[in-house]
């Protein structure tokens, strides 16, 4: 299946000052299936090594030399590396070692073409107190299947196209709106969208995403051994019932200490499978210059696994599309916030702010703050296409914000009279992902 991220890897290739590649993500965001379909199209010779499987012994020898790593690749594997060679690291977070020395492929062997991938490289990485060879390798973040994806998957470019070009006719809103609703469903998690666009089976597509569930269940005994898996497993699934929300550690498990629960919240943020909303004063950029980690609030990695999570159906879906999400707009918030963490762009650290003005006469929250090409702009996600945007008007005109983003199920508009000096975007729930390349155009 066709991926946005394959155009980053092309530009990696092409690159005269290549550097190693890291891809982060998630467990089962298909980062593996990233690397061999690059390959394939590529016509690149895959080495493929899984260090769950492939032990590298002279990884652990207490003097590391590149040469040797080579050698025993290439006994291993029984290849030679060539020019076309691309030596693939699948799970190297089961070895923090190579990953410090991947910095001597950039500087003895630069021609190698070297990409490595890691599931829970963060919480590896964290426990060894280890830290990434800076300015040695780079980075890419990829996480699941975004609408547009979605839609290149189900055979829908013409859509895609249309949404590319912020083209909104009745048509177009009309068919958008159904993808919408099944990407709702499905999510963006690979396998789940494979099986989805071949088989059209909802039964089939939600025992992925239920399998997928259960392999992050299984992961929580190896974040630290310290920490008790049941409690993981507990705060796991109360954050999905919390999406959206400021957290306040005691409502998460009535049963541990906010310290303790902290640590887990982290621990889920540092394995990907939560996604971190930090408050930002959103004054100027960058917003995490101004962020406060202490307030905070939570989205799921994908929405079709958390409202497999929450046990939403079909209909109850429909429902919500027809009535505005009056009662689940968490689940809006949700499409939204997965597809802004990735705003910048994917080769920084995923980041989500948002903006909240719990003191004082004046309150507001702000649902996201999006920044691009030195400005800041406030999005709201309204389940109602004709909510108040009180909060919104507030934030605009105190700083003095060019443009408001009002994001909702209803068309395409823009009100150059919103509030003195700012314009307000009413932009459609499907065309979010389409927003940073047509900033210019609204500006």
């Amino acid at each position: 299946m066709k991926r946005t991220a394959l155009k980053k890897l092309n530009s990696w290739l092409s690159d005269d000052y290549r550097k190693p590649l890291v891809l982060r993500g998630a467990r089962q965001v298909g980062k593996s299936t990233l690397v061999r379909l690059f390959c394939k199209e590529e016509s690149l010779d895959l080495i493929e090594l899984n260090l769950e499987i492939d032990h590298l012994n002279s990884v652990e020898k207490e003097s590391f030399k590149i040469q040797e790593l080579l050698d025993e690749i290439q006994l291993k594997k029984q290849i030679i590396i060539s020019e076309n060679s691309l030596i693939f690291f699948d799970e190297i977070q089961e070895s923090p070692k190579l990953l410090k020395y991947l910095r001597y492929f950039y500087e003895q062997f630069p021609k190698i073409k070297i990409i490595a991938a890691g599931s829970l490289l963060e919480v590896a990485l964290r426990s060894e107190n280890f830290s990434f060879p800076v300015g040695r390798v780079e980075f890419f973040h990829l996480g699941p299947m975004t609408f547009q994806e979605f839609l290149w998957a189900t055979g829908q470019d013409f859509l895609d196209e249309k949404l590319s070009n912020f083209d909104f006719s009745d048509q177009v809103h009309e068919a958008a709106i159904n993808a919408l609703k099944n990407y709702y469903y499905v999510g963006g998690m690979p396998e789940a969208v494979k099986v989805f666009a071949e088989t059209n089976s909802i039964v089939r597509m939600r025992n992925i995403q239920e399998q997928i569930i259960q392999t992050y269940q299984a992961d929580f005994p190896k974040y630290n051994k310290r920490i008790n898996s049941q409690r993981v497993s507990r705060i796991f699934n109360s954050l999905a019932s919390y999406i959206g929300q400021k957290v306040i550690f005691k409502k998460l498990d009535s049963e541990s200490t906010s310290r303790d629960i902290k640590r887990v919240v982290e621990l889920l943020i540092d394995s990907r499978v939560i996604l971190n909303c930090t408050h930002s004063d959103g004054n100027m950029v960058p917003l995490e210059g101004e962020s406060d980690s202490k307030i905070f609030k939570t989205y799921f990695l994908d929405i079709g696994l958390l409202n497999s999570l929450l046990r939403l159906d079909v209909d109850t879906i429909d429902i919500e599309f027809r009535n505005n999400f009056n009662t689940k707009g968490m689940i809006t918030e949700q499409y939204v916030a997965q597809h802004l963490n990735f705003f910048s762009s994917p080769s920084f650290d995923p980041r989500l702010h948002y903006h909240l003005k719990d003191k004082g006469s004046q309150k507001a929250e702000i649902d996201f703050l999006v920044e691009s090409k030195g400005s800041v702009y406030p999005v709201e996600v309204k389940s109602s296409s004709k909510g108040h945007l009180k909060s919104l008007k507030y934030f605009c005109k105190s700083k003095k914000s060019k443009i408001g983003i009002k994001v909702s199920l209803a068309t395409f508009s823009i009100d150059d009279d919103f509030v003195e000096g700012s314009k307000l975007l009413s932009l459609p729930l499907y065309a979010v992902e389409y927003l940073e390349r047509n900033l210019d155009k609204i500006v």
